[in-house]
């Protein structure tokens, strides 16, 4: 029996994939081993979303060389369609398999792999008609997770100045309908009481196809499979009344909203390429809450953007600091090989960029306190993750203090403190 030891990097769209591996492993002939266990093969599953997480990657395939020199070694992902010849050069690496491979060669690999004197690479031209249609198999588990993420979106059509993923994963391709209502009955059926829908760029889900997002979860909300479903990132620019009034009525979809804004000052989102204003941003907070008065609302933020002056940086601040935002994930500037803002002028210095980081973090920190005190003696609903956490319909992070519950179960808690950054429920409903 071959052990196959499978590292994700990245993203919610790349542990889909992963799981798509899992599950098309036949349990009789494949064994799954945690990293950084000894197995036969290895496979690493990349994000390139910054030069971070390239060096995260190396120095897995470094790890994985370690642990067993004899073991196959295979990278696939983002990093590897887009820096396939930078990998190859690699020591250790035996396979480099892009996204527009995953689900073809790579499969035939983990069956008949073996070490290589050179890399074989299996990477062909993303944005190929062929490639232009959704391909990801479903699943029926989601290994290592109490909430099933389910992929129904792919790609990007966007060309924001700073991002190489549309290079990675191509043009914006959805799964149809009938097939994702399909596919959360398989994932219920496994015992998953909540689903993340997931992809690159979910607001665009639907338009390849002749639908729109709002379509799809008012399937979803029709068809009562599951009492939560949660949606991954959201672009402002896509946010309008319509989907906020849906949402607020609904009882099927979670009251926490991720919607990246990247920066609050106006010049350096036109420098981006971004297609909204900080206006526009605040309006959509400020709705949010008005509608729904207990959701979370959850934002990316770039930090030192080539040419964010000292002013810029401040607006971002305030508008952050003004918004309805509960939390945020400070991203600083990394340059990205083929895209536009790797050429700009007025690179900023990395000491700058670390500092203007940590202005964020503390803000978000403040704020995500802030919202969570409005919880303390108040009912939530709590999904069990763990003998010691559960996470709210309002993704809040809750401690739990009794161990009788099991993993994916639903309960009812009344929140009585907090603790950093998570609030802490004494009192079990029944």
């Amino acid at each position: 029996m071959k052990s196959i030891s499978f590292v994700t990097l990245g993203c919610k769209v790349n542990q889909y994939d992963t799981a798509v591996l899992i599950n098309k492993l036949p349990k009789s002939k494949y064994t799954t081993v945690p990293f950084p266990g000894k197995a036969d093969i290895y496979v690493i599953d990349t994000c390139t979303v910054t030069h971070k997480a390239d060096a995260e990657a190396r120095q897995y395939i470094n790890r994985a060389k370690r642990i067993n020199p004899n073991g196959v070694v295979v990278v696939t992902g983002c990093y590897a369609q887009v820096s396939a010849e930078e990998i190859s050069n690699l020591k250790g690496v035996d396979y480099v398999v892009g996204n527009s491979d995953k689900f073809t060669s790579l499969m035939k690999i983990l069956r008949q792999g073996s070490l290589q004197k050179e890399p074989k690479v299996f990477i062909n031209d993303i944005f190929k008609e062929k490639k232009r249609k959704f391909e990801s198999p479903e699943i029926e588990f989601f290994p290592g997770r109490t909430r099933a993420f389910l992929k129904v979106q792919d790609g990007c059509n966007y060309a924001c100045t700073f991002c190489i993923i549309p290079y990675a994963r191509g043009r914006s391709r959805s799964l149809g309908i009938d097939d994702v209502i399909k596919r959360i009955r398989v994932l219920r059926q496994s015992g998953y009481k909540e689903t993340v829908l997931t992809g690159i760029h979910l607001a665009s889900y639907g338009r390849d196809i002749g639908s729109n997002l709002i379509e799809l979860l008012s399937r979803i909300e029709d068809e009562k499979i599951l009492s939560r479903i949660r949606l991954s990132s959201l672009d402002p620019a896509d946010i309008n009344q319509e989907f906020i009034n849906f949402v607020s009525n609904s009882q099927t979809i979670c009251p926490s909203f991720h919607i990246s804004l990247q920066s609050g000052d106006e010049q350096v989102l036109k420098n981006m390429r971004r297609r909204y204003k900080p206006k526009q941003f605040l309006d959509i907070t400020y709705q949010i809450r008005q509608a729904m008065p207990d959701s979370s609302i959850g934002t990316d933020i770039m930090v030192g953007f080539p040419g964010e002056t000292e002013v810029e940086f401040n607006n971002s601040y305030n508008l952050l600091d003004e918004s309805e935002l509960t939390y945020f994930h400070v991203f600083p500037y990394s340059k990205r090989k083929g895209t536009k803002a790797a050429i700009m002028d007025n690179q900023i210095d990395p000491g700058v960029i670390k500092q203007r980081s940590k202005i964020i973090r503390d803000l978000g920190m403040k704020k995500k306190i802030e919202f969570n005190k409005k919880f303390v003696g108040k009912e939530l609903e709590v999904l069990v993750e763990n003998n010691s956490k559960g996470t709210s319909r309002n993704y809040i992070s809750v401690k739990l203090h009794k161990d009788d519950y099991s993993k994916g179960e639903l309960i009812d808690v009344v929140i009585s403190d907090l603790e950093d950054d998570m609030v802490i429920a004494t009192k079990y409903i029944h």
